[in-house]
């Protein structure tokens, strides 16, 4: 499978070395026990890739260090790992910038209908289209660690860079057949509009009711981290993400 090739400024001198990847990755990336001896070879060379060759910058004085980016770049490489393309999907991330903890948003905000407001708003991670990948450390390093939670800031946010492939956050990543499209569509506005009327408890967590990019993400973090839960409770939704992703977690790792 191809790596891919990423249009980033410069080899970094403060990335971790090659030969510290594996412990760094499997430290922090909870399914690594999971994967083929393949599908790990793969994976390193996709992380080797972006922490030595993405801008990565530092918040308010913040050190992003080597784990930092290991960590990071796991989980990106993660949703990547068997699609054709490798690392191309994230061409135009033009940085990651990491932040200490919650990231205060100030200034005014548009909140849809016609409405805006200038309230501060705290978020642990943003996802701007053509742009940075903004993360908070506390919440990702945490959120790496419990995956049984079913919550990862990172899976979220790289999430949404794949879903504005196509120019839009619209929850509709870009699916070449028309009719794994078709089905992609149909049974994620379905799940949502079951999720919005509030049937039955979920693994989905509201926030997934926001919006049609909200849910995909949201999706996409309950995917890789609590993938049983999600194929029992909905086969379907679990279905369309399993063909996107090319991956099946479900299959691979024992059940929480």
């Amino acid at each position: 499978m191809p790596v891919g090739l990423l249009r980033f400024w410069r080899r970094s001198v403060d990335a971790p070395d090659t030969d510290q990847l594996p412990r760094l990755v499997a430290r922090w990336l909870a399914p690594w026990p999971t994967l083929t001896n393949d599908e790990r070879e793969y994976l390193l060379e996709l992380v080797d890739v972006l922490v030595h060759e993405l801008r990565w910058e530092a918040a308010n004085g913040f050190e992003v260090t080597p784990a930092m980016r290991a960590c990071v770049a796991a989980h990106a490489a993660m949703l990547v790992l068997s699609f054709d393309d490798g690392l191309d999907s994230y061409r135009d991330v033009s940085s990651v910038i990491v932040h200490p903890s919650t990231i205060v948003r100030k200034g005014t905000k548009y909140l849809g209908d016609g409405l805006f407001t200038d309230d501060d708003d705290p978020i642990i991670g943003e996802a701007i289209h053509k742009g940075p990948v903004l993360v908070s450390w506390d919440a990702a390093s945490f959120q790496a660690r419990t995956p049984d939670r079913g919550e990862n800031v990172l899976y979220h946010e790289f999430a949404h860079r794949l879903d504005m492939l196509d120019g839009m956050s619209d929850g509709t990543p870009l699916i070449p057949a028309d009719d794994q499209f078709d089905e992609f569509v149909r049974v994620c506005t379905d799940s949502l509009r079951r999720l919005r009327r509030h049937e039955e408890p979920s693994v989905l967590r509201n926030y997934a009711t926001t919006n049609p990019a909200e849910f995909f993400a949201v999706a996409t973090e309950v995917f890789f981290t609590r993938p049983v839960p999600l194929r029992e409770e909905n086969p379907a939704l679990y279905g369309v993400l399993r063909d996107y992703f090319r991956q099946d977690p479900a299959g691979r790792r024992p059940m929480y």
